[in-house]
């Protein structure tokens, strides 16, 4: 087997030979290119006996790959708050039903506690017979009935 060795360089030193440099057909140019911040990344490209090198297509562009990576990260980030958000949300939610809940049941039980409240303040006991007696209004006439 043939040791491949890819054509290897900084951004300037192919710009240097922007108009000469044609790589072979299937030859391999890794270039060395660098951000503004002073890194570097790598854009790998493979010739066709014809173009010039910045004229063929990128077979690999770590910037490329980094910018969707970073950008992937940061979506995944948004997501796990979300899901955060959501949770929250619906243990509060879970917590203010058990409240009513809890509020239900004592509104209930104090419904059921008045319950006969309004017949007993409209019954009285007579205090020489010991009777009971029913106080209501029948027509517009106040009448006592027995019990």
């Amino acid at each position: 087997m043939a040791k491949i060795a890819p054509l290897t360089g900084t951004t300037s030193d192919y710009q240097s030979v922007v108009d000469s440099l044609i790589l072979l057909d299937r030859e391999i140019g890794v270039e060395i290119a660098s951000r503004s911040n002073g890194t570097t990344y790598t854009i790998i490209r493979q010739g066709n006996g014809k173009d010039k090198f910045f004229d063929l297509p990128k077979i690999f562009d770590q910037s490329s790959y980094e910018d969707a990576l970073a950008s992937t990260t940061s979506n995944m980030q948004t997501v796990s708050q979300f899901a955060n958000n959501m949770n929250a949300a619906a243990e509060s939610a879970n917590n203010a039903a058990t409240l009513a809940n809890e509020a239900t049941a004592k509104a209930n039980a104090a419904a059921t506690a008045c319950e006969g409240i309004v017949v007993q303040q409209n019954t009285m006991v007579d205090t020489v017979t010991g009777k009971s007696g029913v106080l209501s209004l029948e027509d517009g006439i106040i009448c006592v009935r027995e019990a």
